[in-house]
Formats: structure tokens, C-alpha cells, sequence
């Protein structure tokens, strides 16, 4: 009864004649998920095998998504080692090398855990030391497995469990730990070039390395670690990692919706569960919508949660935000323009942590108020769309994947030929997709 963007049951919206969401109660026995989502009813197991990556495997999206994924080879070196396709040699990729090697069996001699607390605060030092940003523990609950075919990022679910139930699977290991990485501030700004891919696969890659590092710890104490076995959001929510937005990506508290939501660890190590977080993600996507308005493909809603699958969320449209990449992966391989325009998506400064902090401490039937007045600030600051230009280790987001922009210093000049590129002074360069959309929504791919 996993909780996912990608299971295949319908949607049912809050409309005329129908209960909204809000008057829906959490359904017993189901997760405390914090104030963006609810399990409100039935929950059924998504079955991974119909997510979007094992069905694009299998060519049920269309012969470009699979040739996409499997056939293209990118032309910039560092997507070719940074991202899990486009590789010329999958050799040069390295977790395609880690995952080469057997899996490492736990140590018979158990260390003795009596203060559950303290094993919590351990291990979330460990996992930071090894790099990880931020650092959770949830409680598993049946409704946050797989139900068939695990998957993981790192292609290695594998293990002597495989048969239990999802109930069998919570009872013999009680416990969920989140590891996260943030992506790169400065580089993210350069969203929809190869810029902000890299500030995305590099995270993506530390990330996996620092679990599988993790996972290798808790299984020398002598305790089982398992990977591919719970849905990523819930267990983050349920923990504190963060709150889910109308974009569909989980915000944290310190780095907004710039953070990946890898596999988490399913343990039996005795560990303690944190609690939901409320940073105000609920309060501002009522009001924002600039995810919805920079979406490209506009896969994501201007209206109002459904209940899907028995959960109450903001849903978004994986098809056609899938859809959109091979007819750009020349430019940039993931959009991600619905994380760099979030108004939590910010450098972590002094203001931004008094914004947090008063939103969460505002009486929630007074955030529609500050909220309105925080999002008109942000606005005028920050822009509706963010279209910063960014220089990072010879690339320049102010010109055209693959082109050259001029030398001469403060030039603007749009170039024909030559050594040189369209430069836009101080605004990246972003290839025209939104008066476009119906392309990437209705052609059949």
C-alpha cells in the first residue's frame, strides 16, 4: 500500500456534491503524514513494475522515451558520468560500478542497543558524516511499502525478504531512515540546462554512495538493512524531512524543494521516530502556484488536492512531465524548474530562516494572511520566473547548450557566426516550451 505520483488508480476530485479532502478524516492505523497529506481511505500496494522507468524499460512509453533512455548518448561529458543513462561506456558511470558488487551479509555479533535515543542520534552523526544533508527516522507503517517488485535507485533490492508481507515487513523491521542531499544552490539557478543537471545527478550520485555506506554501518552493528522496500515520500514526511508541495517534491525546512528523495534504509536497529514536520508548505501552495505557472509540460495543478488512491495530495501529471525529455535532452536532461522557482527554495540566510520561523509559529488560521503578504515580497524580489544566468566551470547558462558566447567583456550582442553565442547580459538562456506544451502533451511518444 505504497504511497506514489505513479500508481494508476483513479483520481477522485474535491468537486460539487463530493466531500473536499479536508472534511475527509486520516483512515485508522495509517500514518501521521503532517498537514500536506492524508491517507484518507484504501490504500493498495503499488506494484513498481507500473512506474514510469521499469515501463519505459519495457518500451510501453513510446519508441522516443525508450530510445531516450537507452540510445542516447549525451553530449557533455559531465551528464555522461553524473547521470544513470547517456553514458558512451556504462563503465564510467560509478554506481553502474557499485552495483557490480555482492551485497555484504550482517555481522553475526549484534551490538547491544539500550538506549534507542541515543543509537538515533548516532546514526543520523554517521550518515552526516558521511555526507548526507539532512538525516530522518520514521516509523514504518504498511501503507508506505511496495508491494511487488522493489525497486531502488541503485538497482540493488534484492534480498531474503522478498516474500513477507508489507504488515510481516513493518513488524520485523519498525523503523525507516531518510538520508538526503541537497542539490547545488548556485547551479540549480540554471534550471533547464546542462548547469542545473549537474547540481541534480551529482547530488543524486553522492546520495546513493552515502546509503550504500550507511547501509553497509548498520549492517556491521549486526542489524538488518534493507533498500527498495518503502516509498520515499512517506517515510521522509513521516519523519520530518519535510512537507510535500503542489509541485509534488518534498520541502524541507533549510533547503526548500532542492533535496533528492532517495530509497530509504528499512532497519530492526532500535531507533527512535521523529514527527512531521509544518514549515507552512501547506498555507503558501494554497496561494503560490509558481510551480504551476513555470511548469512547462503543465503537468502541475492550479486547483485543489484530490484524494488518489486513497491518499490526499496535490497530484501532478508524470506522464506528460516524462514525456518532455527527449525532445530537450540536447539542452539539459532534468527540468527541474518546478524546485528552483519555489519561494522555499532559497540560500540559507538569516531572512530565510525568520520567514521559516514565522511561519511555523503563526496560528494557522492567520498564515493565509502572512503568507499572501511573504509571497507579494517574494515576487518583487525574486521574480515570478527565475531566469538567472550562472557561470560554473566554463559553462555559461546565458547561451545555447553547445554554442560559445562572446569574450568581450560586457558584450550583449547576438552573434551570428563565429566564436560566438547569443549572450542576454544577466538572464540565462532557456529554450521556448511553454507556448509549445500541446507537442510534448498530445504526440503520440
Amino acid at each position: 500500500m505504497a504511497m506514489t505520483l505513479d500508481n494508476e488508480t483513479e483520481a477522485w476530485p474535491a468537486g460539487t456534491g463530493v466531500p473536499t479532502p479536508e472534511m475527509l478524516p486520516r483512515a485508522p492505523g495509517s500514518p501521521d503524514l503532517g498537514r500536506t497529506v492524508r491517507v484518507v481511505g484504501e490504500v493498495i500496494n503499488t506494484d513498481m513494475n507500473k512506474s514510469p522507468h521499469p515501463k519505459n524499460a519495457r518500451g510501453e512509453l513510446g519508441k522516443a522515451l525508450f530510445n531516450y533512455q537507452h540510445n542516447t548518448v549525451s553530449g557533455d561529458p559531465l551528464t555522461r558520468v553524473s547521470a544513470p543513462n547517456h553514458f558512451a561506456d556504462r563503465r564510467h558511470f560509478l554506481q553502474n560500478v557499485v552495483n557490480q558488487a555482492t551485497k555484504g551479509k550482517v555481522n553475526p555479533e549484534k551490538v547491544e542497543v539500550k538506549d534507542p535515543a541515543a543509537m538515533t542520534r548516532h546514526i543520523k552523526s554517521v550518515a552526516e558524516y558521511m555526507g548526507g544533508d539532512f538525516v530522518v527516522v520514521a516509523k514504518s507503517y504498511p501503507t508506505m511499502m511496495y508491494g511487488t517488485n522493489r525497486y531502488v535507485q541503485d538497482g540493488t533490492a534484492e534480498d531474503s525478504f522478498g516474500h513477507l508481507t508489507p504488515a510481516e515487513l513493518c513488524e520485523r523491521f519498525p523503523y525507516l531512515i531518510s538520508v538526503t542531499t541537497a542539490w547545488n544552490l548556485n547551479n540549480l539557478q540554471a534550471h533547464r540546462h546542462q548547469i542545473g543537471d549537474s547540481s541534480y545527478h551529482i547530488s543524486q550520485m553522492k546520495g546513493n554512495m552515502i546509503l550504500k555506506a550507511l547501509e553497509g554501518y548498520i549492517k556491521e552493528l549486526g542489524y538488518t538493512a534493507l533498500r527498495g522496500v518503502a516509498n520515499p515520500q512517506a517515510a521522509g514526511m513521516a519523519g520530518g524531512m519535510g512537507e510535500l508541495g503542489r509541485n509534488g517534491l518534498v520541502i524541507n525546512e533549510k533547503y526548500g524543494a532542492r533535496i533528492h528523495m532517495p530509497d530509504p534504509i528499512m532497519t530492526d536497529l532500535p531507533l527512535m521516530a521523529g514527527q512531521p514536520a509544518d514549515h507552512g508548505v501547506e498555507d503558501f501552495c494554497k496561494v503560490c502556484r509558481k510551480c504551476a505557472i513555470n511548469c512547462p509540460t503543465n503537468s502541475i495543478s492550479f486547483g485543489d488536492k484530490v484524494v488518489f488512491n486513497g491518499v490526499q495530495k496535490y497530484k501532478i501529471n508524470w506522464l506528460t512531465c516524462y514525456k518532455l525529455r527527449p525532445y530537450t535532452h540536447e539542452h539539459w536532461s532534468s527540468c527541474l524548474t518546478c524546485s528552483t522557482v519555489c519561494p522555499f527554495t532559497k540560500p540559507d540566510t538569516w531572512w530565510r530562516t525568520m520567514t521559516i520561523k514565522a511561519l511555523h509559529n503563526c496560528p494557522i488560521p492567520a498564515r493565509p494572511t502572512l503568507v499572501k503578504t511573504l509571497k507579494a515580497i517574494d515576487d518583487r524580489f525574486w521574480g515570478i520566473t527565475r531566469q538567472a544566468r550562472v557561470h560554473f566551470m566554463g559553462y555559461d547558462s546565458g547561451n545555447k547548450p553547445g554554442e560559445h558566447v562572446c569574450t568581450v567583456a560586457g558584450c550583449t550582442a547576438d552573434h551570428e557566426s563565429g566564436h560566438a553565442g547569443q549572450v542576454l547580459g544577466e538572464i540565462g538562456y532557456y529554450f521556448p516550451l511553454k507556448e509549445n506544451t500541446n507537442r510534448f502533451v498530445k504526440r503520440d511518444v
